[in-house]
């Protein structure tokens, strides 16, 4: 008899007498099969207005009942080191959110001050997340109330530099959103100037000139122990709206030894070919 073990994001065919040691308590077997924590990959979860902050709990998700049905749209694309954006909403009202992962062990538990039939969040990424995709479960519960069947959604997460300085943006619609970085030299690092003196680099550039690509990711990175120490600005420029009405951006900023930065905004047609200021920080 054989019989299949998910194990780490694979599924195995492991013998009977294999699983019966795990069954009868094999200690070597049991540490073996354990699985990494969900904080390695997600490591913060907030409203995006940043309101509310999830707990992070250890252990299994708390068991699904009857509670709500939700839907979850987002992107369907992230970095690493960088931010991921997503609406759960539901016909019923809610007031707790848990979000978990396929196969890594613990979860996000938020908690509303209020019930809400729809919520942003945020998802901050770890700089060392490397799985390509990441499969996330939602569910929701009234107040007092059972948690409804989770809901999964497939994230494809593409691989840029993370290094001891990474900024990044992440938008929500098929427009052109151009990240713009200014090193301590003065020098800007964009799509018309991608590698600096500094050692910056602009290694993701998506939708140019409206060829969408669905990405929705910019990046700009210096390598592990290559940034220079100084005052650094990050600009957005919206290039195009490409006929769309309004796009929702996330700007992660990530400075090893130091906190992220997380900056949300709407752009729209107004903002188009401007120039807008998102912030200083300094290495």
């Amino acid at each position: 008899m054989r019989v299949l073990a998910k194990y780490r994001g694979f599924t195995r065919v492991v013998s009977a007498a294999v699983m019966g040691l795990v069954l009868a308590g094999c200690d070597a077997a049991l540490k073996e099969n354990t699985f990494p924590p969900m904080s390695d990959v997600v490591t913060s979860v907030s409203t995006v207005d940043g309101t509310v902050t999830a707990s992070y709990l250890s252990g299994d998700r708390p068991v699904a009942s009857t509670g709500p049905t939700v839907t979850v749209n987002g992107v369907p694309s992230a970095i690493n080191g960088g931010s991921l954006r997503s609406t759960v909403t539901s016909a019923t009202p809610f007031t707790r959110v848990v979000v978990s992962m396929q196969y890594l062990d613990g979860f996000y538990e938020i908690n509303l001050p209020a019930p809400v039939t729809s919520v942003d969040l945020l998802m901050t990424l770890s700089q060392l997340a490397s799985r390509p995709t990441i499969g996330l479960l939602y569910g929701a519960a009234a107040s007092g109330g059972p948690l409804g069947a989770p809901l999964a959604r497939n994230v494809t997460m593409i691989q840029v530099g993370a290094g001891d300085v990474q900024v990044s943006v992440a938008w929500d619609a098929p427009t052109d959103v151009d990240l713009h970085v200014t090193d301590p030299s003065s020098e800007e690092i964009y799509f018309g100037n991608k590698t600096s003196a500094s050692g910056g680099t602009l290694d993701l550039d998506s939708n140019a000139a409206c060829t969408i690509d669905n990405v929705n990711n910019e990046n700009v990175t210096w390598p592990v122990g290559g940034a220079p120490t100084g005052q650094y600005s990050v600009n957005l420029v919206y290039w195009s709206a490409c006929s769309q009405a309004a796009s929702n951006y996330t700007v992660t900023i990530v400075v090893r030894g130091q906190a992220p930065q997380v900056f949300s905004g709407t752009l729209t047609t107004a903002n188009s070919s401007l120039k807008i200021p998102i912030g200083t920080f300094t290495r």
